[in-house]
């Protein structure tokens, strides 16, 4: 591990994601785990200290050295370079939002996840209240505050940054049904946004009346729901456990 102690060297969203693994039933030592992206590999080198089987993936090789063999150069926006039904969990930590082909990487995950196996994946929460009101005055969201720099395309660049229903849809049209919506953390400052909660709820709950189809208007209260909960409304990142359909 080259000296390395990745479970002192997490931040809140891995050390999040980390605990979420940790909590699902049925997970141990037989459990063999992907982590796309992985970044530099310290969520990757975390699990397998808790003695995991896992293998990641990145189109940046900085995590080579920590992960060793168990590491991969992959771009997320290709086909997988997995056999069907390799892994039964699948980390995704602040990937899907650079990607160009976000439904085809959904996919792909789908394709290597055995029957019934899991995928935890975070994304910036661009529908937090802090999010929104910076939306309504500036036209940018919370984490991306000023355009992307157009002289070149960049790896890190946010070129799909999602709202919550959006990712719900991508889930639940990809071969997964979404389980669980909570955030990796809250800012204390984002509580300061909750002023503005009652007139955007009013809002929202009108805009979703226009909906005719009755299955989908049932779906909606969900959403509305969900929406309104408070890890979406003050959470800086969201956390999403979905299940791969059978």
């Amino acid at each position: 591990m080259t000296g390395m102690h990745p479970l002192n060297s997490l931040g809140p969203i891995e050390s999040a994601v980390l605990n979420r693994v940790l909590s699902l039933k049925g997970a141990g030592s037989k459990t063999a785990i992907l982590d796309a992206p992985c970044g530099k590999g310290l969520l990757a080198a975390a699990l397998r200290q808790r003695e995991f089987r896992v293998f990641g993936v990145d189109i940046e090789p900085d995590a080579r050295n920590l992960l060793d063999g168990s590491f991969e150069i992959a771009d997320l926006n290709c086909r997988l370079p997995f056999e069907d039904e390799s892994f039964d969990l699948v980390t995704s930590v602040e990937g899907i939002e650079h990607l160009e082909n976000p439904h085809g990487f959904l996919r792909e995950i789908n394709r290597v996840l055995k029957p019934d196996g899991w995928v935890i994946l975070t994304t910036p929460n661009i529908v937090s209240l802090r999010s929104r009101v910076r939306f309504l005055g500036s036209g940018f969201f919370h984490r991306d505050s000023r355009p992307l720099n157009e002289s070149s395309r960049h790896v890190l660049h946010h070129i799909g940054l999602r709202p919550f229903p959006q990712l719900r849809y991508d889930l639940n049209t990809s071969g997964f049904r979404l389980n669980e919506v909570s955030a990796t953390h809250i800012k204390p400052v984002s509580y300061a946004y909750g002023i503005f909660v009652p007139w955007m709820f009013l809002y929202t709950r009108i805009a979703f009346r226009k909906e005719k189809d009755k299955s989908q208007r049932e779906r909606n209260r969900e959403i509305l729901r969900t929406l309104y909960s408070a890890p979406l409304l003050f959470g800086e990142n969201l956390l999403l456990v979905a299940r791969k359909v059978s």
